[in-house]
């Protein structure tokens, strides 16, 4: 499942009730350009060296994470209005990855806080 949330969420307590209902909690904290938001990615996941940085090679790395997980995930991506203010094109680019992503693997969420 993906979601979008608005600015007034509660990043703590949306990270709670993942941990609590047991998913594995990955936060990225999007950034003002594309190559710096899958930067992030690639820091906060621990890609490997070899990712292209290019939204071809996050949904790769984020389908093979997802696939190998031992439990369900709950991906935040924060501060998402910080890229669509600067690049709305990678913006769309990065959600329809995370939507594909979502049909592909249904007991994961997906949220994107658009702050």
């Amino acid at each position: 499942m993906i979601r979008t949330l608005g600015p007034q969420v509660d990043l703590d307590g949306l990270v709670a009730d993942a941990l609590e209902e047991g998913r594995e909690v990955h936060l990225v904290r999007a950034a003002a350009s594309k190559q710096a938001t899958l930067e992030a990615f690639a820091e906060a996941l621990s890609f490997p060296g070899w990712f292209g940085h290019n939204l071809d090679a996050l949904a790769d790395c984020l389908d093979h994470l997802l696939a190998t997980a031992t439990a369900p995930w709950e991906l935040i991506l924060d501060e998402a209005a910080v890229l669509r203010r600067a690049d709305d094109r990678a913006y769309d680019g990065i959600r329809a990855v995370l939507a594909d992503l979502a049909l592909r693997h249904p007991s994961s969420n997906l949220t994107v806080i658009d702050r």
